[in-house]
């Protein structure tokens, strides 16, 4: 699936960055040590520029994964600049690994370490409920199993939204 345009947008700017005096220095997007008259002479190793730049394409990834359902990690990465195979030519697994998500696709909300909240209810249930501790959730509940649904529409219509703990049916 390709990149949207936000993603593809902050692929080129990361990817267009010098990033070879980053720690050293405040600069405008797109700097570029060729056409700066005013460069330092200190600079990072190859290793080291390309571990900010992993870390800047990292946190642009966290917001874009978050919000897009379609959004490719690994994608985004390769359009940055960033490695994204082993040296045997495997996809390596640590570009998965520095952003923060559940294991199910989900990633984690934006500056937190948390995955948005499911609704819950139970099979002896007519009600999803926002969470646990909605009072009409514990009068009902029978020690029955839970059962988990996303957030974003996906509660068969065999169950009401609760009128205590839902503003509104999300669908």
């Amino acid at each position: 699936m390709p990149l949207s345009k936000l993603a593809r947008d902050f692929a080129r700017e990361i990817n267009n960055h010098d990033w070879s005096d980053a720690p050293y220095r405040r600069d405008r997007a797109g700097h570029s040590r060729t056409g700066d008259t005013n460069r330092g002479d200190r600079v990072l190793t190859e290793k080291e520029t390309n571990a900010v730049r992993t870390n800047a394409m990292w946190v642009a990834a966290q917001v874009l994964g978050y919000y897009d359902p379609n959004f490719s990690v690994y994608e985004f990465a390769e359009a940055c600049g960033v490695d994204t195979l082993t040296r045997r030519g495997d996809r390596d697994g640590t570009i998965l690994a520095g952003v923060r998500h559940d294991g199910y696709g989900r990633y984690m909300r934006p500056g937190t370490w948390e995955v948005d909240p499911e609704f819950i209810t139970t099979d002896a249930s007519d009600f999803y409920h926002a969470n646990t501790d909605c009072d009409w959730f514990q009068r009902g509940y029978r020690g029955g199993k839970l059962l988990t649904f996303p957030v974003d529409g996906g509660v068969p219509a065999r169950w009401q939204p609760c009128a205590h703990c839902i503003a509104e049916d999300p669908a």
